[in-house]
């Protein structure tokens, strides 16, 4: 931050590692609080389709589905499988590994039929 400034791409990229760090010493609250902030400020910064925000998207619903809330962690994988479909299109790889990686999270969680 001191050399970039708050809302540089570097500063963002080293809080979305910073909040994955905390969450694999399992610092969840940290790790939760970093990783919401950071989503935030990389959607407001560089928009909601960069990939640094789908980035940050996507280890926040991650650290929400090892923290238990599988609810709010589908709903972020949807909206960043949406996201990234406007971004690299539906048929991208990207986007498509994204799409499996959601209905896994639904199957794992008991929501076989919405998968």
């Amino acid at each position: 931050m001191d050399r970039f400034g708050a809302d540089h791409r570097e500063t963002l990229k080293a809080r979305n590692l910073l909040g994955f760090a905390l969450h694999r010493v399992g610092r969840m609250e940290e790790a939760e609080s970093e990783l919401r902030a950071a989503k935030d400020d990389c959607s407001r910064v560089l928009g909601e389709t960069d990939s640094e925000t789908l980035f940050s998207q996507s280890l926040l619903a991650y650290l929400l589905l090892d923290s238990g809330n599988v609810r709010e962690a589908a709903e972020q994988q949807q909206a960043l499988v949406e996201a990234s479909a406007a971004a690299l299109g539906e048929h991208d790889p990207i986007t498509l590994g994204r799409r499996v990686n959601h209905g896994v999270m639904l199957y794992h969680s008991g929501q076989r039929e919405t998968s």
